[in-house]
């Protein structure tokens, strides 16, 4: 069984209240929902923290009868595992996404959900030194054999903070935790031009970005090959592909 948690909250320093923030008429934790939810994944929930200033955001997926759960604000590493204790699913697959990334990949979802099935890693994220890097459409899937052990073994407060993506930072584990790269290599795309770019929403000048990349395409379905595609008629236009590309 594979779940999509979703880490969303409304404490933003450099843009509060990101998630809730408009591209046409959905919010951003709505784009991310719906890209989660139309995945191979069995189920999908959305984990903030109990801290007052989130309330208006489980309000708001409530009514949209989104699952949602609370948990401790610095502590990612534990609200991603006691959101695990509700499914009693020894064989679960945890599939990471933050909610700042409005344009995460439904068919990159799919296939790194085969391509976990076709290997025997604990853990594998899309971050590969081996091919374009999308800030922006990050995933990673573990399961709970790799959860349980970071869970009861690292008392890192900084760690704890940022969850299983420090792992991939890391050879803490390697000699337990097997880990793998997903190599996303789109067809057609010059990997070396598009190495490093941006387009998760933290600042306020992402979101303008973010506003452009859906104007372009007029639609909420559009694939992160078709970013890369576009990039340049996307952004040219405006003269903005400078706060995109960091060199």
């Amino acid at each position: 069984m594979f779940i999509i948690i979703i880490q969303a909250r409304m404490g933003s320093t450099r843009l509060p209240g990101k998630v809730m923030k408009k591209l046409f008429d959905k919010e951003i934790i709505l784009w991310s929902y719906d890209r989660c939810i139309s995945s191979k994944a069995n189920d999908v929930i959305i984990a903030t923290s109990t801290n007052k200033e989130n309330d208006i955001l489980e309000d708001f997926l409530k009514e949209k009868n989104i699952k949602v759960f609370r948990g401790l604000e610095h502590d990612l590493l534990d609200r991603y595992y006691q959101v695990t204790k509700q499914y009693d699913n020894n064989d679960l697959k945890i599939i990471r996404i933050t909610s700042d990334c409005p344009f995460v990949d439904t068919y990159m979802i799919n296939d790194m959900i085969d391509f976990y099935n076709n290997n025997t890693y604990d853990y594998i994220i899309n971050h590969s030194p081996n091919a374009i890097i999308p800030e922006g459409s990050g995933i990673e899937i573990f399961n709970m054999k790799c959860l349980n052990i970071l869970w009861e073994n690292n008392n890192d407060p900084q760690f704890r903070e940022h969850a299983t993506g420090m792992l991939s930072k890391t050879t803490q584990y390697d000699n337990i935790i097997n880990k793998g790269y997903y190599d996303y290599k789109p067809c057609n795309v010059d990997i070396n031009k598009y190495r490093l770019i941006k387009i998760s929403v933290d600042t306020a000048e992402d979101y303008k970005n973010a506003n452009l990349i859906v104007n372009f395409f007029n639609s909420y379905n559009f694939k992160y090959e078709e970013i890369l595609l576009n990039y340049e008629k996307i952004f040219t236009k405006k003269n903005n592909i400078h706060n995109i590309i960091y060199k």
